[in-house]
């Protein structure tokens, strides 16, 4: 089912307009805190009704300012998941998930509970109560009632964020998989960055009720076309400069606290001209250190940089590194595999040069960059 939507809310402090359309896929909403994301879903859902705009299922208007179309939530067919798993306490794990559709024959009704319960691995709790149930068994009990009422589109509202990391990453596979038993297009909410690209084949970028950015999430990872998204994003390594060159696919800019970068131009970047001011950044984890004891590759003579490691800090699976260019003001932030920064003997203080790829060099026209 495709979802398609342009909303307006005003408030006294605050104001939404957001339009973006999905297809069947699961698509996350990303942004900061007060961004209005958990607003986003009420207005698609109907819980609040927007001001002016559209919600389309399937070409099939639930909601038209314009014309006064505003189906009831019930007939809606939008499952919605909320954080805190809303179960009814008084009910058993087969009751609740079996409430919303109590209208079916029993046995069709019981069947499709069965299935739910095995799916979503609450074999043999189908009697306990909501308070006997684990944090994980809670919600993955609330999204089997959730998809028990087979919804056309499923809004699901930072449904993982009261769970502790091992539990929050068991139910993003989980997720992931009951997805692809049931395809049901799924906005999903997060303020998590690692969720976001874990959950998201579409990512949208909101910040401060408006659009930043939407996409495929390796174009808006990788291609970011604001500050803001950057930021959002972890791309910390964020410079401004001015290009000094063009030639075919790539780009010379520069700047006082690097010096000169080449990068390689994607399609929508070749209307750039010189003298125009760009920002431009990398993410961290592709920077790439050199060894000294191998010749350097084609791919990576470009843009190296010596300098020395400021500090380092472990990160479980990874190491972030804080790299000072020699000569320069730029400090540049590194995160690097844990077998490959004891390979290379990182320490605070150690000398070393660094590529920053052009390939993974992303470019924000001055013109847009402040959005």
């Amino acid at each position: 089912m495709s979802l398609s939507f342009h909303l307006k809310k005003h408030f006294r402090d605050f104001s939404i307009d957001i339009a973006f359309s999905i297809e069947e896929n699961m698509a996350v909403v990303f942004g900061p805190s007060g961004a209005g994301k958990s607003l986003l879903l009420n207005l698609i859902s109907g819980i609040i009704k927007p001001d002016e705009g559209f919600v389309r299922i399937e070409g099939r208007e639930i909601f038209n300012s314009a014309t006064g179309i505003n189906i009831p939530i019930r007939e809606r067919k939008i499952g919605y998941l909320f954080q805190d798993y809303a179960l009814f306490p008084h009910m058993t794990v087969f009751e609740n998930i079996a409430y919303g559709i109590s209208h079916e024959p029993k046995n069709k009704s019981k069947t499709k509970v069965e299935e739910l319960l095995d799916l979503m691995r609450l074999g043999g709790l189908e009697h306990r109560f909501p308070k006997e149930l684990s944090g994980g068994q809670k919600q993955r009990a609330a999204l089997a009632r959730t998809l028990a009422a087979e919804p056309s589109i499923l809004l699901l509202d930072e449904p993982f964020s009261a769970l502790d990391y091992q539990v929050r990453e068991k139910l993003r596979a989980d997720l992931l998989l009951i997805h692809q038993k049931y395809p049901i297009t799924t906005l999903f909410v997060t303020h998590d960055l690692e969720e976001s690209f874990v959950m998201g084949e579409n990512i949208a970028i909101i910040n401060n009720g408006r659009l930043e950015q939407f996409g495929a999430r390796e174009d808006v990872f990788y291609k970011p076309k604001t500050k803001n998204v950057a930021r959002f994003l972890g791309a910390r390594n964020i410079f401004s400069g001015i290009i000094v060159s063009l030639y075919e696919k790539a780009v010379a800019i520069e700047n006082p606290d690097i010096g000169e970068i080449k990068a390689l131009l994607h399609h929508e970047e070749q209307r750039m001209t010189v003298g125009e001011k760009v920002t431009f950044g990398i993410r961290p984890e592709e920077i790439m250190i050199i060894r000294p004891d191998k010749p350097i590759d084609k791919k990576v003579q470009d843009n190296l940089l010596e300098g020395e490691v400021l500090t380092t800090l472990g990160k479980g699976a990874s190491h972030t590194i804080y790299f000072k260019v020699r000569d320069r003001d730029a400090t540049i932030k590194i995160e690097i595999p844990n077998f490959a920064y004891r390979k290379l003997k990182l320490s605070k203080g150690k000398t070393i040069t660094v590529s920053l790829k052009k390939e993974s060099i992303w470019i924000i026209p001055e013109r847009q960059a402040k959005g």
